[in-house]
């Protein structure tokens, strides 16, 4: 009797050890498993990211894969004041043509932020071409701020960019609007610019002259 007894609660024993294994697993597999509501979130972000992703893309073709001489500037443009087709100087780097990132801080249209109020102009002076910018709905705040970038220089040269207003209104910046423009490498162009030719011709008119 006594070894069936101690048979009975060894068997006891190790049943009551698994039944506490499973309580556990099951209690950890519950917990670690997200909820209806969390794969939603989930799957919606994936969503909002992929996109951007696609909505940025349009204007961003060239992924950076290096840096050379990496310099940032950073444009405050509180107190611009800028009517429209009126534009403002952001950078001139002539002779040297650049390549590198820009991203803005500016007012935007409430109804349709994403379509800017403004144009960013690059290139070499004075043959500019508008620069496509995507926007950045997650840090933006309409109508007061709405942050767009975009990458500049893999194409044509550009030594000269400027910001020029289109919302056919007064666009009046304040202290949050700003411009950052970061150069991810600069290289002398094969052809002068039309600024290089005239620096030279204004040079020898005046060596000439003396």
């Amino acid at each position: 009797m006594t070894g069936i007894a101690q048979t009975t609660m060894i068997a006891a024993a190790l049943a009551l050890l698994v039944y506490i294994a499973l309580i556990a697993t099951g209690i950890y597999t519950t917990q670690s498993l997200p909820s209806s509501t969390d794969n939603k979130s989930l799957a919606e972000q994936i969503k909002l990211d992929s996109a951007m992703r696609q909505r940025l893309a349009a204007s961003l073709d060239y992924v950076h894969k290096a840096n050379l001489n990496q310099a940032s500037l950073t444009v405050p443009l509180h107190g611009v004041n800028l009517s429209n087709n009126q534009f403002i100087l952001l950078y001139d780097s002539t002779p040297y043509a650049t390549k590198g990132h820009i991203a803005l801080n500016m007012p935007c249209d409430a109804t349709s932020p994403s379509t800017p109020l403004f144009e960013v102009l690059v290139g070499s002076a004075p043959e500019l071409a508008t620069l496509p910018v995507g926007y950045i709905p997650q840090i933006s705040n309409p109508p007061d701020m709405c942050v767009y970038h975009g990458q500049f220089g893999f194409g044509d040269p550009v030594t000269d960019i400027a910001l020029k207003n289109i919302s056919n209104k007064n666009m009046s910046l304040l202290g949050p609007h700003s411009v950052v423009i970061t150069t991810h490498e600069s290289y002398i162009p094969t052809t002068p610019s039309f600024e290089q030719m005239q620096h030279k011709n204004i040079t020898s008119t005046n060596s000439s002259q003396k």
